[in-house]
């Protein structure tokens, strides 16, 4: 199926619109305060951690490094489960002193005119290449969808429909005891979103490809080397520092710092999203397996849409 491109940008505008509308709604009291403050809430806004990894890298990544894409998010988990002991007094600091940013906690804990100038432009130049790459990531969606060269004007109205978004609903509060509530709930409501459309899409491959759960264990004994392709890169691999990594990443990332400290809206929250937060990354990682081992079973040109997109993404995202 090939979609038109104004079809396509069509539901992205009518996408951004709810997010829009679900931010303005909580900024103005017409949504209950208990919705923001709500635990589950708090969890689905630290999804912001998954990105376009989610979509192609973990696809890509279980192709190229079998089960080693789990380390990704078992540092993560690893880090919100030590949540009492590492990321309460974080949350603590950071509401007694107003830290608003990863900088401000580096100068805060080692003092000095320079910490938090260097602090800074390392994420600055950390981020931008990530950045590129999700933008990268939506313009070739497009481009595999319409089956048409996308045009990089797409990737400027996405920019500048984000800057929007961000001026109004996060940076339009000088003081930093200010929460945004609005941000919260909409980044937790995309959270679901791309939870419920990474399930939907496992299902499909399950069931619509596969023809159910019991039909792909019947593929997969009758394909041992599929199974053995996912356990052999683990003895090999770089397990060990891409957990150290997204440990860190878990607390550290600039947005992962901002949902989870400097717009934390109840501490309970956080303690809660020390062991639901975990679940959420878990249920995000079942479908990855039957998508990687659904895209040989299929001759559908859909399948190779799916394969072009794990080759091409899968290093990079």
């Amino acid at each position: 199926m090939t979609l038109e491109l104004w079809q396509l940008f069509g539901v992205a505008v009518a996408y951004l619109a709810v997010l829009f509308l679900i931010a303005w709604l909580t900024e103005r009291g017409f949504l209950p305060e208990g919705i923001a403050r709500h635990p589950l809430t708090c969890a689905l806004s630290l999804g912001v951690y998954a990105t376009s990894w989610s979509f192609y890298g973990s696809v890509g990544f279980a192709h190229d490094a079998g089960f080693n894409f789990l380390t990704i998010y078992l540092g993560v988990t690893i880090a919100f489960l030590l949540a009492p002991v590492l990321l309460d007094p974080i949350l603590r600091l950071v509401r007694e002193y107003q830290l608003t940013s990863v900088a401000d906690l580096f100068a805060f804990r080692y003092p000095g005119r320079l910490t938090g100038l260097v602090v800074t432009l390392f994420m600055l130049f950390g981020i931008l290449p990530y950045l590129s790459l999700q933008i990268r990531a939506l313009i070739q969606s497009v481009e595999v969808l319409t089956r048409e060269p996308a045009h990089d004007f797409l990737a400027l109205v996405f920019c500048a429909m984000l800057i929007v978004f961000s001026i109004l609903f996060g940076a339009r509060h000088i003081s930093p005891r200010e929460k945004h509530s609005g941000l919260v709930v909409a980044i937790a409501f995309e959270s679901a979103v791309k939870l419920l459309a990474l399930l939907a899409v496992g299902l499909f491959a399950v069931f619509g490809v596969f023809g159910g759960f019991g039909e792909m264990e019947n593929w997969a004994a009758r394909n041992p080397e599929a199974l053995a392709s996912l356990y052999e890169p683990i003895t090999a691999g770089p397990w060990l520092s891409l957990t150290l990594l997204a440990f860190a990443a878990g607390f550290l990332l600039p947005r992962q710092f901002h949902m989870a400290f400097t717009e934390n809206l109840d501490p309970q929250g956080l303690r809660t999203a020390g062991w639901l937060f975990p679940l959420f990354l878990l249920a995000l990682n079942l479908p990855i397996i039957p998508i990687l081992w659904a895209r040989p079973s299929t001759r559908t040109s859909s399948s190779s849409a799916s394969h072009w997109i794990t080759r091409r993404h899968g290093c990079r995202s």
